[in-house]
């Protein structure tokens, strides 16, 4: 049968019978490069093993040797026929080249060396022995420094075992100025050389920290005397500051960081530093010249910044030891502070006054692209760090870092800039300035932050002391800020801490500062072309700011010197403060014109067209960016804070450059530009959502009562939210229950709501009051808060946002710190003059009573409602609170808020989540109170019957006689009859923004017969006047002044 051998069975043995070899010579050389690579990978091996081996036997005759050495250290400094101090000496450099690890050994050491050290300070001739060698061996000065160290670092170990006094006394021979008497000049030198560049004070500073920490409670360890007189030893044995660098530098960031130090010396020991130290004439001076030490070693963290400060303000401030230092010093320790301040994180100031944070994360933070100009909305979206808790600040310390914002050491410092001395550093203005700046940010959002400024800006001194930093470190240095290069080399300018500082200074005073007296040259520090000339520079910087961006944050802060990265614009807090700054000069100039209106514009060539273009883009890409993330859960927010407009205008000027500007410095760009920019706003966002007006299907019918327009409005209209951005079909029903006949094509909606902001905004209805000046605001009242009534808000805020969103002008007027709730803006002092001029009054004369604790007011203000008379607290337990010439600014601050904010906040809430149906918030952020109240009711201007003339349609006049009577007798009438006539037409007594070009449908004049008994009749929801064809000019002024005049509307038609 068949051999099994050749059954094809797929389990059979594979059999080449060819001579031809399989391998490559690839494989070859492969696997000849594989054998090489392991024969060298085990000859090192061998090679490390032969070291490792030859280390450990070298290791193993050091050990032999230096015990050796020990043992016979010990046999012979305990007889007197011994070894001399200097081979000893000798001896033991050699032994302690290497560190005992046996703790027995370690105490052997020590006793070893206390035993030389005792021998050593017996005198022969009236030296020390262990200082004799040095008269014939000008080595022995190196031996006696490497003794010096390597005796700290065996104390290191054990610093209060019994040798260490022994030992401490040794080394104080050592040091001690009347050892180095009639010696060669290079003894010190060659000492000074050898313990600094092995870390003396480094060593000695961790021999302090054990002992304070081994010391009994409420006891100082007797044995921190002698080691701080070691620690100050190189500064007394050479005044050569240069060569004293090493020393200099570790006492500033390791001695002088450590908790508590004044407080966990002995009283010989805190003496001999105040003394002895320099700290105010070299170590701070020092510091100030050489920043970047500033942030090493135990100043590279915030408590060792935190425990710094805390001790110098201790010898400087409650010990004097700075008032004794001279305008040198305090320019130096103004420095240091303000670079050391301007390092810590934010939040510190809430840490050092013991207030607790809501949560740790304080800030979101936003990931910028640096292509941010080109990138548009494309930037990543807000994002939270975390950040550690800080730990309690213990109350030692607090109390310490409190003497650095007292208003008497604030009027010292002050008082150098006033008189400015003539030995005074030409950086007297700039330390100043940065110490204030660094204390100001260290202290945001706490009281502090208040108090620093008051005891600035308060009084007479205060006005001078502004004055002065204008004259000597503004005035004439920013004359160039128009150029972005002055913005971009912004932190490397040295006049940009003085314009910094006068920049918080005179934006604390307009807060606090009436209008009159703004005007008055006894209470203003400056002129108002000198306050413009300040504004023009604020805006400069503030625009090229969000045009161009702002510095990384630095963990070191912002100084002016010493700066460790090439970033050098300004910073965000600079930007933000200038915006501030030229906002609320530009807010006190729309109160009181004192300024040409084109001041406020940058003065700078950019195209307008690609300006708005991309403004809109980045609007667009922001929406699209938000409707694919989910909401912030914030219910304590309005809507129009969070989800697509919940970019707040910090964020907004990381993600986009040029919606940060428009809603932070918007009066930068011309107003007829960020109108063209809202209008494309609102027709990208019609676009986006696919409104189409000729759609029947997106139409939200809606039945008006002529009888009950407002009731039966609230019933249709107030559930839609954002769908009233579509077309809205108003049917009217007559006071006889009939459908009036007609399509609506707007205009009946045009006639809706002229009617029900009629209604709504009577103040008899009890929503809403008016000021002395007939401007309208929410009703304070306890009753307008309630849910029924703030529903009527909302749907009061979604009418408004339905006529600024079709562009319908309402016949309303709104009070200045109501519009300022609408942009997210601070009311202001004077704001309250409209609504309680008495208050107002009473305020004014608080802020300039030179005793206000006569007035015997508190915390707490008298309320009445419907005869009901109630104590309402402004601060938790207020009415206990005794306002006083300390705390009087923030009551008066506490008593505005309360007045214009927070008695309203819930109607405005309700207001606002209405509005936001309908208008993006940081739409409207682009104008200011005036420009919005001008949004929606039109310009206060004159009214301009040349324009009007030339936008009016005249139709279906036989002849042109009665069209030329018209505009005649209009020529004649009044500016309040003019406005009648428009109110007549259009509903609104107002011109529209930009003219009557922008009114829609046209002003239009038609033919209504020759009847000239008729009078006049309007349709306002078409601007339609219907006038008969009168030929007499009389007849024509009587019966249009009657008709316009008679507060008849729309029912006239």
């Amino acid at each position: 049968m068949f051999d099994p051998t050749f059954l094809n069975d797929g389990h059979g043995n594979n059999v080449n019978l060819s001579t031809h070899t399989s391998t490559s010579s690839s494989a070859l050389l492969s696997s000849v490069r594989t054998e090489r690579l392991a024969r060298e990978h085990a000859r090192r091996q061998e090679l490390a093993a032969i070291s490792l081996q030859k280390h450990w036997r070298g290791k193993k005759d050091v050990d032999r040797l230096r015990v050796r050495i020990l043992e016979d250290l010990e046999q012979n400094l305990a007889s007197d026929e011994g070894l001399s101090v200097e081979k000893a000496g000798r001896a033991m450099v050699v032994m302690l080249r290497s560190q005992a690890t046996d703790s027995d050994e370690l105490a052997r050491t020590r006793r070893v060396i206390g035993s030389w050290c005792e021998a050593g300070l017996k005198e022969d001739d009236g030296k020390p022995r262990l200082i004799q060698p040095l008269v014939g061996d000008p080595e022995w000065g190196v031996v006696l420094g490497s003794l010096s160290v390597k005796f700290l670092r065996v104390l290191e170990h054990h610093p209060t075992s019994p040798e260490v006094p022994g030992i401490l006394s040794g080394l104080e021979a050592i040091v001690s100025l009347r050892t180095f008497d009639d010696l060669p000049q290079h003894a010190v030198p060659d000492w000074l050389d050898i313990v600094q560049r092995h870390g003396w004070v480094d060593t000695l500073v961790s021999i302090s920290k054990k002992l304070i920490q081994s010391s009994p409670p409420k006891k100082k360890h007797p044995l921190l005397s002698p080691v701080i007189r070691l620690i100050a030893a190189p500064l007394l044995m050479s005044r050569n500051i240069s060569g004293l660098a090493p020393t200099i530098t570790a006492l500033l960031n390791q001695l002088l960081t450590i908790p508590n130090l004044p407080g966990s010396l002995p009283l010989p020991a805190l003496t001999f530093i105040s003394g002895h130290l320099h700290i105010f004439d070299i170590l701070v001076p020092f510091a100030s010249h050489n920043p970047h030490i500033l942030s090493e070693h135990g100043l590279s963290d915030e408590s060792g910044k935190t425990y710094f400060l805390a001790n110098l303000a201790t010898f400087g401030i409650s010990g004097q030891l700075l008032s004794q230092s001279g305008i040198v010093g305090a320019c130096a320790w103004m420095s240091v502070v303000g670079v050391i301040l301007s390092g810590v994180k934010e939040g510190w100031g809430k840490w050092v006054e013991g207030i607790e944070e809501d949560e740790d994360v304080v800030m979101a933070v936003v990931e910028e692209d640096s292509d941010d100009d080109e990138q548009g909305g494309a930037a990543a979206a807000p994002r939270k760090p975390t950040r550690p808790r800080r730990a309690v600040l213990p109350q030692n310390i607090r109390s310490k870092l409190i003497h650095l914002s007292t208003p008497s050491h604030m009027a010292v410092l002050s008082q150098y800039v006033l008189s400015m001395p003539r030995n005074a550093p030409p950086t007297l203005l700039e330390d100043f300035s940065s110490f204030c700046i660094g204390l100001l940010s260290a202290s945001r959002g706490t009281p502090k932050w208040e108090t620093i400024l008051d005891s600035l800006v308060d009084g007479r001194k205060g006005l001078a002391l502004m004055k002065g930093i204008w004259r000597d470190g503004v005035r004439g240095r920013w004359d160039s800020s128009e150029d972005p290069s002055m913005w971009n080399q912004f932190s490397e300018n040295r006049n940009a801490p003085a314009l910094l500082l006068l920049t918080h200074l005179y934006c604390h005073y307009l807060l606090f500062t009436p209008d009159d007296e703004f005007f008055s040259p006894s209470h203003n520090p400056f002129t108002t072309d000198e306050v413009l000339q300040l504004a023009v520079i604020w805006r400069n910087l503030a625009f090229w700011g969000y045009m161009g961006g702002v510095s990384a944050p630095s963990e070191s802060g912002y100084t002016s010197r010493g700066r460790q990265n090439k970033d050098f614009k300004g910073s965000e807090e600079a930007r933000s403060l200038f915006t501030k700054g030229v906002t609320r000069v530009a807010e006190r100039n729309a109160r009181n014109k004192f300024a040409d209106p084109e001041i406020w514009v940058m003065n700078v060539e950019m195209d307008m067209k690609g300006f708005v273009e991309a403004a809109v883009y980045e609007d667009v890409e922001l929406s699209g960016l938000n409707d694919t993330e989910p909401e912030i859960p914030d219910s304590s927010l309005p809507r129009w804070a969070r989800t697509r407009q919940r970019y707040s205008k910090r964020q907004l000027a990381y993600i986009s450059p040029r919606l940060g500007l428009l809603n932070n410095l918007p009066m930068s760009i011309p107003f007829e530009t960020r109108l063209q920019v809202f209008q494309m706003f609102i027709e990208a966002d019609k676009t986006k959502i696919g409104i189409d007006y000729n759609s029947r299907r997106q139409r939200l019918p809606a039945e008006i009562r002529r009888d009950h327009v407002a009731q039966d409005g609230f019933d249709g209209l107030a559930s839609a939210g954002p769908a009233l951005k579509g077309r809205v079909d108003i049917t009217f029903v007559d006071q006889h229950g009939l459908t009036e006949a007609g399509i609506d094509g707007g205009g009946l909606y045009k006639e809706f709501l002229t009617m029900l902001t009629k209604e709504v905004f009577d103040s008899n209805r009890g929503l809403w009051l008016v000021t002395n000046q007939n401007e309208l605001y929410p009703n304070p009242h306890d009753f307008a808060s309630e849910s029924f009534n703030l529903s009527w808000y909302r749907f009061i805020g979604q009418m408004l946002g339905k006529a600024i969103y079709d562009g319908i002008l309402v016949d309303a007027t709104f009070a200045g710190f109501f519009l300022a709730k609408w942009l997210g803006r601070q009311s202001s002092l004077d704001d309250l003059a409209s609504l309680d001029k008495s208050l107002y009054k009473g305020l004014i004369i608080l802020k300039n009573d030179p005793k206000p604790e006569d007035m015997a007011l508190t915390f707490s203000m008298t309320e009445e409602d419907f005869g009901v008379q109630k104590q309402v607290d402004l601060i938790p337990g207020g009415s206990d609170i005794p306002v006083t010439a300390d705390n009087r600014h923030e009551y008066i601050q506490l008593v505005c808020r309360y007045k214009l904010d927070k008695q309203i906040a819930a109607q405005s809430k309700a207001f606002f989540l209405g509005l936001s149906d309908l208008i993006d918030a940081k739409w409207l952020r682009m104008f200011d109170q005036q420009e919005l109240q001008q949004l929606i009711g039109g310009e206060e201007t004159p009214i301009d019957l040349k324009d009007l003339r030339a936008h009016c349609h005249v139709d279906g006049f036989p002849n042109d006689t009665t069209p030329t009577l018209f505009w005649k007798v209009v020529g004649s009438f009044t500016e309040e009859q003019k406005r009648d006539l428009l109110r007549f037409v259009t509903s609104c007594s107002r011109p529209p923004l930009l003219g009557f070009s922008q009114l829609y449908p046209k002003f239009a004049v038609k033919f209504n017969g020759s009847d000239m008994d008729r009078l006049p009749t309007a349709s306002a929801c078409f601007n339609l006047l219907k006038l008969p064809g009168y030929t007499n000019e009389a007849t024509l002024r009587s019966k249009l002044l009657q008709a316009i005049t008679s507060g008849a509307g729309f029912d006239m038609s």
